[in-house]
């Protein structure tokens, strides 16, 4: 193996990084590719219907699921951060589900539940830091 093929080894007191951007826009993109199989219809169900094709619905969906869970992910690493706060729009395009975590603070301890949520497809919530 060449040199540049190698990895440096990290003392194990050193945390690990979280993964890069393409790993989660990889991730990301297998988790909505599965969601749109499991629904052929969820072009039509999307609340931003008609503003942008197909391929760009599922782009954008794959995107907002890359940063959400990046969001997760790299909250966890700040110790300064109490924890994640679901933030829904408010109105009635949210669906009842998104309606009942509105407002609910994940602590830092409670992040891999919420990491266990799943975001559906057109989930137009946001997750604000909480310090």
């Amino acid at each position: 193996m060449g040199f540049f093929g190698r990895q440096k080894k990290r003392p194990a007191s050193e945390p690990t990084l979280p993964p890069s951007m393409a790993e989660f826009m990889k991730a990301a993109s297998y988790e909505i590719d599965g969601l749109i199989a499991q629904d052929p219809d969820w072009y039509a169900k999307l609340p931003y219907g008609g503003a942008m094709s197909r391929e760009e619905a599922r782009e954008f969906e794959i995107e907002k699921r890359a940063l959400w869970r990046r969001i997760i992910a790299e909250a966890f690493a700040h110790r300064e951060l109490k924890g994640l706060r679901w933030i829904t729009r408010g109105d009635d395009l949210v669906c009842p589900e998104c309606r009942l975590w509105d407002g609910h603070l994940f602590s830092r301890d409670n992040l891999p539940e919420l990491t266990a949520l799943c975001m559906h497809l057109g989930c137009r919530c946001e997750l604000k830091p909480e310090r």
